[in-house]
Order: structure tokens, then sequence, then C-alpha cells
């Protein structure tokens, strides 16, 4: 019987011989088969065995282990080895050793199918494949491809076991999930085919697996044999197809899986790894594949419970396979081999033709050529900019809006909503918060995986105030089988709130986790932004509130209410955060800006600053240089929050008359005695606010109020030390001034004489009646109006009067040390002596910001007047208030605004490049903003220049803040140009 059935074996393995004599023909690309031969003659037969192994390697473990596995190599002559985890220059130097220690070059592979962070801890994580799933924009498949390759050959890997081409057709598979392009059989075979030519492009030996089908089980072949009931018309029309396809587009080789697949072989317990039915019956000759077949790791339990080491490698010989991966016991196999061959039931033949697919295999991959891995620059050449570049192009178009009831995405009306973030899972939730923060101030709670029932209450009692909650749902651990780690108080506590309050919940993990929500009818919105990652977290917040549109569609269907292809669009409509390269700016060329800063600061011209610009909504360059004070280790963050001095007059006071003019309730050439009656018989009564608002009204430049208050007989009675109903306003540290002054600094400002000639000249004193002016048509004081009205809808969590009572002091940069009127060191208090005399808001001075909320008001202008989806002015309200009042007489000023030189004859007060149409303000505490709407640049700097004295101007000799806008300008040209 024993005869017989040898007999069958040798009668089978002579009418394979032309088919593996085919595939090997096919293997040895143009001379190749000179090295080819000359390697395989040098190899014993017993080594012929050898190479048709690629057994298990990690670069983590110690010395002892590497010794080991360096004799086995010494020893069997291995074809190669497959690297788990470990480290980059581990594995570059135990690549090197192991590659210096075989006879033959080693093929180097690794299961890298979302890049080498799939396998190195210290190597970059691209986005996975269902992500991958949900983009439109399929061409960054293809050049993630190329990138994957590019990094797996700098580290000396020559084949990537990838792509993965199952189709994600079960939601309950425990081993496939991420790991797929989704369930549409067509769109995985087409991502996975560009994502395998990219990978082929940069060189390395690609891999479809798991045929002939992995996504439509509920078993994990690393743990037990899974089983796929489909009929023949279902696999050959869903399994199938992109192994068919990929074969068509020409594959280097296919994996196949230990499934068990009745349809195709019913042998019992037999997985498609040892069918021959499968293996050549199916793939090779049925479907015509004529590149490598290698199996799935034979250690795997799905093999290894039916099946002994040794019997498994024959075994998989016989059924056709070319390429044994992870054996059990390389000893045990090869041995195994050797006596089948000696008993003729594998003849040597066979070996030999598999033998020189894999000597082919090893000289396509370049490695009749080997040079060592270059330790040099290593973990930079695989951690690159443009690595992150392209993840980021990939998330942005991946992030997916399953949900969005009454279009609450993007958040509006930021003025009506009080907004909390509720982060639940163990997950580093910065990026999320930080990117929140820059749209709107929030409350934000952080809780772990798993909390009690009375935390869930109090969470719920802490959120009584917040009408809108914004829930950060991290469940990127554990299997389906485990809800991903999603645990019922965390399901619990996302019922209750969406049936109490406004809910977007944004699931960081995958869409298969919408199946565990118990109600997710009662959530607003519901985004799918599958994975836990820096760049996911940043982008999805930005999604929510309109910095970026919403764009990706589901590659699965998560339930039957967000079927696959679910995603609704949105558009952008606020400011977005991105890498200078992102639009064509290489970062290299930005540190230009940051020696003119740094420069400053050495220089002594200011102790530090902020320093944001933002090109057509997009902010590329937001840093932050030096520290409060020069003395200080602590250094200046971008969250921080300066004086701005006369940015007050566009930032505040222009704001609002532009509000007051489009509601026609003043008009710009009224006299100003209309709206401020006690100005009549006055000089000022009819004055214009044209003329006011442009600085031509012939008032004096500023009035020193406080000097009449130094003297000692009047510093009693007009200030005290402690807060009082008397003295209720406060100028600085121990210092109130009596309640009525203010009507004695307005008595001054109206009595004050104006100039003979109504030329440009610049003045503090109208915008001190401008404020008066506002505060009587809206019946409010100007601080909470201007909040009312643009700081809150427009989302800036730190612009406005009055910082002290909004901010811990530690946010709030000093400005002078003040050892004239004041004594002591301003810090959270208005430096200007008359904003602060009037209890620290004024039309010209008091207001603080940080430089990115600068940046948004800049951008509502560049906007025409929109922002946040919310029309603030209308284009002709902007173009009115931004353009030349009075050419003719040389005035340069807008209303409000400042703007370049009438010609270039004399110095501007903004860089040469900047053009007539863009418009700014520079400020006395060290500020400046700018915006030019011929190409949508806007400038925000902020410092402290008046530290500790105010008569420092090296900030003005040194052109510190035109020299960084021009050399801005200077990098967009040279960009823009090679472009």
């Amino acid at each position: 019987m024993k005869k017989i059935q040898i007999l069958i074996i040798q009668l089978f393995l002579l009418f394979s011989f032309p088919c593996i004599q085919l595939m090997a023909s096919n293997a040895t690309p143009g001379n190749g088969s000179t090295w080819v031969d000359s390697v395989f003659n040098s190899l014993t037969p017993d080594q012929r065995i050898a190479q048709l192994f690629i057994i298990r390697a990690f670069s983590g473990k110690d010395s002892a282990y590497n010794d080991s596995l360096s004799n086995i190599i010494k020893k069997w002559n291995p074809g190669g080895v497959c690297f788990f985890k470990g480290g980059i220059k581990q594995q570059a130097v135990l690549t090197n050793s192991l590659q210096k220690t075989a006879k033959t070059p080693l093929l180097i592979a690794i299961d890298a199918e979302y890049g080498l962070g799939m396998r190195l801890d210290s190597a970059f994580s691209f986005p996975r494949a269902m992500t991958l799933g949900a983009i439109s924009d399929d061409s960054l498949i293809e050049e993630l491809g190329v990138k994957i390759g590019n990094d797996c050959k700098r580290i000396g890997i020559q084949m990537n076991f990838a792509p993965d081409v199952d189709i994600n057709s079960n939601p309950d598979n425990p081993v496939i999930g991420f790991r797929s392009f989704g369930e549409d059989p067509k769109k995985v075979a087409h991502k996975s085919i560009l994502f395998m030519k990219g990978m082929q492009s940069a060189g390395i030996l690609t891999t479809a697996k798991h045929f002939p089908g992995h996504g439509d089980t509920d078993r994990d072949s690393h743990l037990t044999l899974p089983i796929l009931h489909q009929t023949q018309e279902r696999l050959d029309s869903i399994e199938l197809f992109p192994f068919r396809e990929s074969i068509l587009n020409h594959v280097d080789g296919i994996m196949v899986a230990h499934l068990f697949v009745p349809v195709f072989d019913s042998s019992r317990n037999t997985p498609a790894t040892l069918s021959k039915k499968i293996v050549t019956g199916l793939l090779k000759d049925q479907m015509g594949l004529r590149g490598f077949v290698i199996t799935d790791a034979l250690d795997m339990k799905g093999v290894t419970n039916y099946f002994k080491p040794g019997e498994i490698e024959v075994k998989a010989l016989l059924a056709g396979n070319d390429i044994l991966l992870l054996p059990k016991n390389l000893e045990t196999a090869m041995n195994a081999i050797r006596l089948a061959r000696d008993s003729a039931l594998i003849p040597q033949e066979m070996i030999d033709q598999k033998c020189r697919m894999m000597l082919s295999l090893k000289y396509k991959a370049g490695l009749d050529h080997l040079n060592p891995v270059s330790l040099t620059d290593l973990h930079e050449n695989l951690n690159p900019l443009t690595s992150e570049l392209l993840s980021r192009k990939i998330f942005r178009q991946a992030i997916t809006l399953v949900k969005n009831e009454n279009q609450l995405i993007p958040i509006g009306f930021l003025d009506k909503r009080k907004i909390a973030v509720v982060f639940i899972g163990d997950s580093l939730v910065q990026p999320f918060q930080e990117m929140i923060s820059h749209y709107t101030p929030v409350k934000v709670i952080s809780v772990p995986s798993t909390f009690s029932l009375s935390k869930k209450d109090s969470i719920i009692s802490e959120l009584k105030e917040n009408d809108l909650i914004i829930i950060g749902l991290y469940c990127n651990q554990g299997l389906i089988t485990k809800q991903y780690g999603i645990q019922e108080c965390a399901l619990m506590l996302i019922d209750t709130l969406s049936m109490l309050k406004k809910v977007i919940l944004d699931v960081f993990g995958s869409p298969y986790a919408l199946s565990f929500l118990k109600n997710p009818h009662h959530i607003e919105a519901i985004i799918s932004s599958y994975q836990d990652c820096q760049i996911s977290q940043s982008l999805s917040a930005e999604m929510i509130f309109g910095g970026i549109e919403a764009c990706g569609h589901l590659p699965v269907t998560a339930t039957s209410a967000f079927p696959v292809k679910t995603g609704i669009s949105t558009t952008a409509s606020r400011l977005e955060s991105v890498l200078p390269e992102e639009i064509g700016v290489a970062s290299e060329k930005l540190k230009i800006i940051d020696s003119l800063a740094r420069l400053g600061i050495t220089k002594k011209a200011f102790p530090g600053c902020q320093v944001v610009f933002a090109i057509e909504g997009k902010i590329f360059y937001q840093k932050s240089f030096g520290h409060p004070r020069y003395e200080d280790t602590i250094p200046v963050i971008n969250s921080d929050i300066y004086d701005l001095a006369s940015l007050t007059k566009v930032a505040a006071t222009t704001l609002v008359m532009m509000k007051l003019y489009e509601e026609k309730k003043i008009s710009l050439d009224e006299k100003l005695g209309t709206y401020l009656p006690e100005l009549k018989g006055s000089n000022k009564q009819r004055l214009t606010i044209r003329d006011v608002m442009a600085h031509q009204a012939g008032l004096q430049a500023w009035i020193p109020f406080f000097l009449k208050t130094l003297y000692k007989k009047n510093t009693d009675s007009v200030y005290q030390s402690r807060q009082s109903e008397k003295y209720p306003l406060r100028v600085a540290e121990n210092l109130f001034i009596r309640k009525d002054y203010p009507d004695s600094i307005y008595r001054a400002i109206i009595d004050s004489p104006l100039r003979s000639s109504k030329d440009y000249k610049y003045s503090d004193i109208g915008f001190y009646l401008l404020r008066h002016i506002i505060e009587k048509i809206t019946g409010k004081p100007l601080e909470v109006y201007i909040s009312e009205s643009f700081y809150q809808p427009l989302g800036l969590p730190t612009t406005g009067f009055l910082p002290r009572q909004r901010f811990p002091l530690n946010r709030i940069i000093p400005t002078e040390l003040d050892t004239v009127f004041r004594n002591q060191l301003l810090q959270g208090d208005v430096h200007d002596p008359g904003a602060a005399m009037l209890g620290g808001v004024s039309g010209h001075a008091g207001l603080f910001s940080d430089a990115t909320d600068l940046a948004v008001i800049l951008q509502l202008f560049l906007n025409k007047g929109k922002y946040g989806g919310k029309q603030f002015f209308l284009p002709s309200t902007i173009k009115e208030f931004t353009q030349v009042q009075f050419p003719g007489n040389g005035n340069r000023r807008a209303l409000g605004f400042d703007k370049p030189a009438l010609n270039n004859l004399s110095e501007g007060p903004c860089c040469k490049s900047a053009s007539p149409e863009s418009f700014g303000h520079s400020g006395f505490t060290g500020t400046y903003i700018w915006a030019d709407p011929k190409n949508g640049l806007s400038y925000v700097f902020l410092s402290n220049r008046v530290y500790p004295y105010a008569s420092n101007e090296k900030i003005v000799e040194m052109n510190i803040r035109t020299k960084i806008h021009q050399a801005m300008y200077d990098i967009l040209e040279s960009a823009y140009m090679k472009k």
C-alpha cells in the first residue's frame, strides 16, 4: 500500500515539474540565471532544502539569542529570516551580522503591513489598511507602498508579507479587522494592487495574503483551524477576486493561510496550506499564479493542532508551496524532508526547482550585490518628515463623519455653546485636547477605560452646565470579542449623556465598535477616526470645528444603520494647522524666521515672542521663543497671553465700529457731536468718525493723564491701595483709582486743544472717544460687547480685556518694570497708563491675547467677513475699512488700520513686499499684525519689548518685526516660483 502511495506521488511530481520549471524560469529575470546557477551549484543537496525555509528572528533580544540564531544560520544556511519585534539599529546590526555569517545571502523578510513600526519600536507607523479603505484618493496608497518599500530596503529587507487582500466581510473576525482594506472586493483589489505596485517599484518582493481568504472567519488561525463554509460561487466572486486581480497584475507571490475550506478540499482537518487541491490545483493551475507560493507561519496552531513538525513541512511541499515560513523546529523539518527525499517521496528535482526559484527571488531583490546596512542616519532615514506628511494626507481624507444630525458639525454658534470634552480610555489625549482648545475654551474630563457607577454619576453631575459634549472614545486595544477594550461603564456613560445632552462621539478605533453603542440614534453626531494616534486626534478635532472638511467613507458596514460607503461631507470654515511642507515650503527654509526671532532676544530687543503665519486659511508657522523675562528659565509657549497695546484699536474698537456701521447705527462721515452730546460747544463736536479713525482729525498724539496725579497732594485723593466702592477701578497691584476719575480724563480729552492742521498724525485720543460712542449706542461696556459680538462667536479663548479675571497670572507675559507711575512690574494689568487709569479698558489699549487668536481675527478679514460658517461682515464693509481713506493728502491710513506707504520714497510700517491691498497695525509693547488679501498671508508677532523698560527701542532699530515679515515673503515667493 505504501509503495502505491509513493508511486502516485512520484507520478504527480513528474507531471508537476513543467509548471515548477516555468515558475523558476519566469522568476529569473535577464541574465540572473548565471548568478542563480553559480550559487545553486555551490550548494549541497541538503543546503538546497534549507534554502526553502524562512525562519523567525527577533532583533530585540540579548546576545545569547543572537549567537544562537547565528549558529543556526551557520549550520543550516536557510533561505532567509523573518524579523519580528525589535528596534531599528538592533535589526540593522543583526542583519549585517547574519548576512556575514550566511554562506548564501539571506532573504530578509518582515510582516510590515503598515510599515516597519508594525514590528520595530522606533520606526514610523503608517495608517492601517482599514484607514486606507476610507480614502478616495487612492494614489496615496501607491505612494505609501513606495514609502514602506523604501523603508524596508533601507534597513536591508527584501520581502514584505503585504498587502493583506482579505475581504473584511465578517465583523466578528478576530484576526483581520484593521488589516483589510474593506468589504468591497473591487475596492480591496484596486487598493491592494496600488499598494503592491508601490512596494515593487521600490524593489521589494510582495506577498498577497491570506489565500483563499481569511476575511469571513470568526476564528484566529494562530490559535485554531478556522473553517470557510461558503459556496464555491461565493468564494469565487468575493474572497478569490482580489487574489485573481493580484495575479493579473503580477504580484510576486501569494501566502496561503491555515484555513479549512471544504468546498475545495474536504479532507479532514486539512488546512489550505497543506492541500494540493488548493495550492496546486486552484492557485497555480486554475488561477494561473506564476510567482511563488509561501505558507503562512508553520508554527501556528491552525496547522500544528493536527500535524506534527516535520510532517507539516513535507505535506506543505507536496501541496505545492515553494517557501516554508517559520517552521516550529528547523532541524526537525530538515530531517523530515531529507527522509522524504531519500525515500523518493519528494524527488531532489522538486527541491532543486524550488531552490532555484528562491535564488531567483534573491537575484531579483539585488542580493547578488549584497551591501551591509549603513547605520549612518538610520533612525532619521526611517522617521523622516515625509512619512508624517503622507500620513496626514491619508488621515485627512479618511476620517469619516458617520452621522451629523442638524449639521451639528462643523460646530457653529460657539458663543451659544457650553462645550465639554470627555475622554474615555487609556490614551494620550493631548493632541485632541490641544487642537480643540485652539478653536474654543472647553471643559475637559478624562476617565480611564474602567470606572465605577459613582464615577459615572459624578461625571454627569459635573457636566450639568454644559449643553454639548464631545466624547473621545479610545478603543484600539483588544479584539472585537472583547469589544475592543470598551467597557460597559463607558457605553452606559455615552448612552446616558446622549439622552441628556447633545453629543458628538469620536471613535478612535475600528468602526465596528459602533455596533456596541446602546442607542446610537440618540447621538447627534458620530465620527470614525479609525486609529488612536497624534495625527488622527489632531485632524479629527480640526474636522469637528471646521478646520478641515470631512470626506471619508466607511470601508465596512459598521451596523445596519451605518453601512459601507457611509460618509457625510462638510466644508472647511476655520483656520487649519498644517506643516510647512503641506503648502509647499520646506521647514528648513523657515529657520531664517527662527534666527531673526532669536537674534532679537540675543540683542535684548525683547525677552520672548510669539510668531504665527497663515496663508489661505492654513497656519503653517506657529512658534514661541525666549522667556517671559530675560532672567526666567520657563520658556514662552504658544498659549501665553500678551498685552497688545495699540492692536486694541483694530482688534477691538474697529471691529465694533464696523459692526455699527453695517447696522447703520453710525455714519463714517457723521460728526462726533451727533453721538456724544457732551461734546457740544467743544472743538471735538464737528470731528467726523472717518477723520478720527484715519488719524487726521487734528487730535494730539496722546495725553499723559497720570502725570498730574503724581504730586503727593493729588495722589492720596486719586488712588488707594485697597479696592472699595469709592475706589473700584484697578490700575495695578495694590493701586485702585477713584470711581469718578475717568470723568476727569474724559473732560481733559474734551478740553484738549487741536493741532493747527488736520494732516495725518497718529493719535490715541480719538479712540478714547470711540469707546464712549460704542458704549452709548450698544448700552454695554466695550469689553462685554466686543466679547459677546466677536470673541465668543469666533471661539477666541484668550482675546479680551482684564485678563487677570480670566487667567492665572503665570499665563500672562509681564510688560514693564514701571518706576515712574505704578512702581512695580506690570503683569496682567494694562501697560498703557491712560487705559490703566480707566480700569484697564479703553478704545486704544487694554486688549490681551495670544497670537493664534489674533490670526483668527485676521482670517476673518481675509475671508471677507466670514468665519466659522458665520458672516460677521459684508465684503463691502471689509473693503471700506481696509482701504486708504485720504490718498490725496499723503495719508496712508485706512479706518483704524495702518497701510503700506503710498509710494516707495518713504519708509512704511510694513515690509516692502506687502501689497498695497494689505493692512495691519503695530503696538507699543512690541506687537504687530498684518494681513495681505493679495496672497492670503497673515502675520502675527507678539513680544514684550518694553521689559524691563519702555525706553528699549531695539525692536524698531533692528526692524525685527518687518524683517521677519519680509523673510517670509521671500521664502514663499521662492517656494511658489519653484512650484
